[in-house]
């Protein structure tokens, strides 16, 4: 409960760095001048001038839209109120020792204070930990992060209901309920959150392994489809040698000339595209990433589009979640081989790129321009395929969105749609926050 505006203000600022620490970001000096200028200073005047439920409406928009606008992460809708609740959980810890244990001299608002800070410090490092271990590790659905979300919501919302009714002279009392009821909303939401991200974590397991499975299958499909490619090649090596020995023994270098270019290579062309693509697929040494780009070649083939592929290093790490990433190459193929399909001289054109502190993947295929829209393309429903095909690239941004650390770039250029996404390492991430 807010004893004094010294005891709000350490609350309010609690949480607001404490959500540096809980959302990876730093709290650079731009980033705490807006925090003071937008969201502390203005909820103090509307602590000090207006009703109580007024300020603490603004400083819930204020400090998520800000920190949103930041991160781009919507896990800030959580984070704020566990932090929330743990300044409650803090501040009645604070009143029950002050009320027991200290004598009321000109120091008791400092030591009380200091509780409250050391407890919040506790509080926001093990969520800190468990975010890491559970949320930040585990792709969990988005009904199970509104689940979480909603109850955290519910819960801070009867925590400060409690507060404004139980503003007495006494406090004790009202800390000691307190104390009580927020324990049991911890025990209940911490049996909650381990039962539901057990269950996701083993199915995460169960459709990471089918994946695996899944791509490991149409990788070697590939690979039999090529071994089969040369084995013709390898049956007809005879045939093909008689026929150019009759050109020789002719002494017709023309007509041998003309034989090689139109039968030979033209027919084999394809077999050793097909032999270099796979040649470069063995740099990838992650077995779903490598699995959706060999099904996504087969898929290719039965839409008449020749794909190009050039990966010149091993890709072995990407700073992302395997799923989402198979997920987000398996979009963005499947909508540059759909709309090259109808096209003369349809191709697409893949490169996939190590860089000292990110990968890269940059994605291009032919499209019509005229029928372009780049601002639409990305809006969930939209589509130049027609109705209800349109889901594919807003789910693309949702994925991104996710990760603070991907950036991506779509541009159409030279008749070409190209896709550009940067998947910056995690540590050399943190070190640009910090030169910025």
């Amino acid at each position: 409960m807010v004893l004094s505006l010294f005891f709000f203000t350490v609350e309010i600022c609690a949480i607001f760095f404490g959500l540096f620490y809980t959302l990876k970001t730093y709290p650079l000096v731009r980033r705490l001048v807006s925090g003071v200028c937008l969201v502390l200073l203005p909820t103090v005047l509307l602590y000090l001038h207006t009703a109580p439920w007024l300020w603490l409406i603004y400083f819930f928009i204020s400090v998520i839209s800000l920190f949103y606008f930041y991160t781009k992460q919507l896990r800030i809708l959580l984070d704020v109120v566990i932090l929330a609740i743990g300044t409650r959980f803090g501040e009645n810890i604070s009143q029950i020792i002050r009320f027991t244990y200290l004598e009321e001299n000109d120091t008791i608002l400092i030591k009380s204070a200091l509780i409250i800070i050391i407890f919040f410090v506790l509080f926001t490092y093990l969520y800190r930990l468990f975010i890491d271990k559970t949320w930040d590790s585990n792709t969990i659905p988005i009904v199970s992060q509104l689940v979480f979300i909603i109850v955290a919501w519910i819960t801070v919302t009867i925590f400060y209901i409690n507060l404004f009714i139980s503003l007495r002279d006494n406090l004790y009392y009202p800390a000691m309920f307190n104390i009580m009821i927020e324990s049991i909303y911890f025990v209940l939401m911490f049996i909650l959150s381990v039962i539901l991200l057990r269950n996701v974590k083993k199915e995460n397991s169960i459709k990471q392994k089918e994946m695996e499975r899944e791509q490991l299958f149409q990788y070697m499909q590939s690979l039999e489809h090529v071994n089969r490619d040369m084995q013709n090649f390898r049956h007809d090596y005879k045939n093909i040698l008689l026929t150019m020995q009759g050109y020789m023994n002719e002494n017709d270098m023309e007509g041998l000339k003309h034989y090689f270019d139109e039968c030979i290579m033209k027919v084999e062309e394809n077999s050793l595209h097909h032999t270099y693509i796979y040649n470069q697929l063995d740099h990838i040494k992650l077995v779903e990433l490598k699995g959706i780009l060999s099904s996504k070649i087969l898929y290719a083939e039965e839409l008449g589009v020749q794909v190009n592929i050039e990966i010149p290093n091993l890709i072995d790490q990407v700073d992302m979640n395997i799923i989402d990433l198979t997920r987000l190459v398996g979009i963005l193929m499947d909508n540059a081989l759909e709309s090259s399909s109808d096209m003369e001289d349809a191709q697409v054109n893949l490169a996939l790129l190590k860089k000292n502190d990110s990968f890269l993947l940059i994605l291009e295929n032919r499209v019509d321009v005229e029928f372009m829209n780049i601002e639409k393309l990305f809006q969930a429903g939209y589509s130049t395929k027609g109705k209800n095909r349109g889901r594919g690239l807003s789910n693309v941004r949702s994925i991104v969105h996710r990760y603070p650390n991907i950036m991506m770039n779509t541009r159409v250029e030279n008749s070409y749609f190209i896709h550009e996404i940067e998947i910056i390492k995690i540590d050399s991430m943190k070190k640009r926050d910090i030169i910025q």
